[in-house]
């Protein structure tokens, strides 16, 4: 069992240099991170018709979510997906739509107990247009590269010339979407490739961004990514049954020279999750159990991160769990005016909330152990 710690300033910085402890029974290792708070973001120009919105995904998303958690549609998940130890004892601590998460206290990792069928999620993540369609608009695109994908391309090549003194020679996004992040890094004058399984994103950016995305399975054909230097997941990992596969097939194609690891993730311990408690049959976004079926603590990511032999040396705290208590308000009185009234309190309610760690996203970055 890894037991983590970290060493921080009383009063958190938009960027701070953190010191991050691991024991096991054998070893302790310490690692120098660089720690950022906060992403600005003008949520209002990236969700149109908020409420409305909200509205028809939800509906959408409950009945889709209720039909497939039932029985018979489902395949008992029985070792952590981190860790590895054994599920039959482990406590459920919350349920929605039927799906059970569950709680590992060796690792720290929240995660569904029974999840779809390994057909059911391959069909849905390359065929359901609904599920990409908040990134595959054509209305929203050039903001979403600005405000969403640029500050990430911008962050994770700063951290790669903070460790090696230059840019990286090239970027691999994994589960790249509709391409904006990739987009986004060719901007920026540095080539860049994405993989991604839905052929609605792929169409898209084709069409939008004119380049292709590639369609194939990064866990088994990672051999042919050993020309990049930095390899990216921002919001896939949580998405798949076994996401410790993702992250050695990433640690084998870095092995040996310099490279950088970004992932971003769900955060369990963030005031999302907390609002998401009080109103479990209203959940459109982040414990979403057939997006979500991984939920991250800084913990079980940490471990994650180290088990593949990965240095931390990076993180970044950033959510959108004051559009979520936004919302969530809305929706229960009823009331549209709430979003037109608070939403220009979003940002600054938003910016307490990461500075106190209470987001519901954060980014891990780690080098090659052997670097």
């Amino acid at each position: 069992m890894k037991h983590w710690s970290r060493v921080v300033p009383f009063e958190s910085q938009k960027k701070q240099e953190e010191v991050w402890v691991c024991k096991d029974a054998q070893t302790q290792k310490r690692y120098n991170v660089e720690v950022t708070f906060g992403k600005p973001v003008d949520i209002l120009s990236l969700k149109l018709n908020m409420v409305e919105e909200f509205k028809a995904n939800l509906a959408r998303i409950r009945d889709s979510r209720v039909a497939l958690f039932k029985k018979g549609n489902l395949q008992r998940v029985n070792l952590c997906p981190i860790c590895g130890c054994g599920t039959k004892q482990m406590p459920e601590v919350f349920r929605v739509y039927g799906a059970r998460y569950i709680y590992c206290e060796k690792c720290r990792h929240f995660f569904c107990m029974d999840i779809p069928t390994k057909k059911s999620l391959e069909d849905f993540y390359a065929n359901d247009k609904c599920y990409q369609s908040t990134y595959a608009d054509k209305k929203t695109a050039q903001i979403r590269v600005r405000q969403v994908a640029m500050p990430k391309a911008e962050w994770v090549v700063r951290q790669f010339a903070r460790l090696y003194g230059r840019k990286p020679k090239a970027i691999l996004d994994i589960g790249a979407g509709s391409g904006h992040f990739v987009y986004a890094c060719k901007k920026l004058g540095i080539p860049a490739a994405g993989v991604e399984l839905s052929k609605t994103g792929r169409i898209f950016c084709k069409e939008n961004f004119n380049f292709e995305l590639l369609n194939l399975d990064f866990a088994q054909g990672w051999s042919v990514f050993r020309g990049y230097e930095i390899i990216t997941f921002w919001g896939i990992i949580e998405h798949v049954p076994h996401p410790m596969n993702m992250l050695k097939a990433a640690s084998m194609a870095l092995k040996a020279k310099e490279g950088l690891i970004a992932v971003e993730v769900p955060r369990w311990h963030s005031f999302s999750t907390a609002v998401q408690g009080a109103f479990p049959d209203a959940i459109a976004r982040h414990l979403d159990p057939l997006g979500h079926i991984n939920c991250f603590t800084d913990s079980s990511l940490a471990t994650a991160f180290v088990k593949n032999n990965f240095d931390l040396v990076a993180a970044w705290y950033f959510g959108m769990d004051a559009y979520e208590l936004v919302m969530q308000m809305s929706h229960l009185l009823h009331e549209p005016k709430v979003i037109q009234k608070m939403g220009k309190y979003i940002p600054a309610f938003q910016d307490r909330l990461d500075l106190s760690r209470l987001s519901d996203e954060m980014v891990f970055a780690g080098k090659p152990a052997a670097h």
